[in-house]
């Protein structure tokens, strides 16, 4: 079985840089050569190489954007991610049942099972976790630009009440396979990990490996009303409140009535508008190490 290790050293505000030498160490001594990503391209450049050199296992170094970005060059490949979690929240990695220490993630990524997980497709993205337009990318926008006095998981809260003062609720139009939603919504998140955020439950239901996309949208709430509503993510106990829809689908179309950039795992991703863009599930399209999630 040939293993490759690939490390962004910039992933989890500097922990990649940190936990280099001992991830070297730990490749060594699987007989495995690492390699470093430059930028997010160079993720999926390195990724894509790895399919293409015949690699049955490509241990990913990083955070949930790491991943992302890993994705892009494996997905619809045989060549399996095995997930070092090295970033802020590490949903995908603890949905996947990935051991928290270095040392016991890199033996899980060697020697724990296999199995594929569906991804969600937009135009050439794809993504493990979500992809979403409002409210939730607005706070995703900041999270990625960096906050100086706020990291980890904390980092996402502050931006919500941040984003709470100057926030616009869009218009939308959103298509599933059973009906429509139109009007004015905070936000509208297509999930595929029941977990994201740095650990909000966003979609209770929602399944790695079941061939369904999760469509949350909720409804344009005062702001007072958003701050009760929103520790509640934290435990998924959001599910029931008047303004949350829920619905299970296999694709999405969905458009705003003004520009606005969809974020996919804490990543910019594209641009929507009133043109619109189509959201499809992408069955097993990803061989993983870890526990159905």
């Amino acid at each position: 079985m040939m293993i490759r290790f690939l490390v962004n050293p910039s992933s989890g505000g500097g922990k990649g840089a940190r936990s280099l030498s001992r991830i070297r160490e730990l490749a060594a001594a699987a007989g495995s050569e690492v390699r470093l990503s430059k930028d997010v391209e160079d993720l999926t450049r390195l990724a894509r190489q790895a399919v293409e050199e015949g690699v049955d296992r490509l241990v990913v170094a990083g955070g949930d954007g790491t991943f992302h970005h890993a994705e892009q060059g494996l997905a619809g490949s045989q060549c399996a991610m095995g997930l070092v979690p090295l970033g802020r929240g590490n949903d995908l990695a603890r949905t996947l049942g990935v051991p928290e220490t270095i040392e016991e993630a890199v033996e899980f990524a060697l020697h724990g099972p296999l199995h594929n997980i569906d991804l969600g497709r937009v135009d050439s993205y794809c993504f493990a976790g979500y992809c979403g337009v409002g409210f939730d990318s607005e706070v995703a926008g900041y999270v990625h630009s960096g906050s100086r006095l706020f990291k980890g998981p904390l980092a996402y809260p502050v931006g919500v009440v941040r984003n709470v003062l100057f926030y616009r609720s869009p218009k939308v139009r959103v298509e599933h396979d059973t009906g429509v939603i139109e009007g004015t919504r905070l936000f509208v998140s297509i999930v595929n990990c029941r977990r994201f955020g740095g650990g909000m439950i966003i979609a209770p239901d929602a399944s790695l490996s079941d061939g369904l996309l999760d469509l949350v949208a909720v409804d344009d709430i005062s702001r007072l009303e958003l701050l009760r509503l929103f520790p509640k993510v934290y435990k998924g106990q959001h599910v029931g409140h008047r303004a949350v829809e829920i619905v299970r689908t296999r694709k999405v179309q969905i458009s705003v009535n003004r520009p606005m950039r969809m974020f996919s795992d804490g990543e910019p991703m594209l641009e929507v508008d009133q043109q619109g863009v189509t959201v499809e599930i992408w069955p097993g399209a990803l061989r993983v190490v870890g526990r159905p999630g």
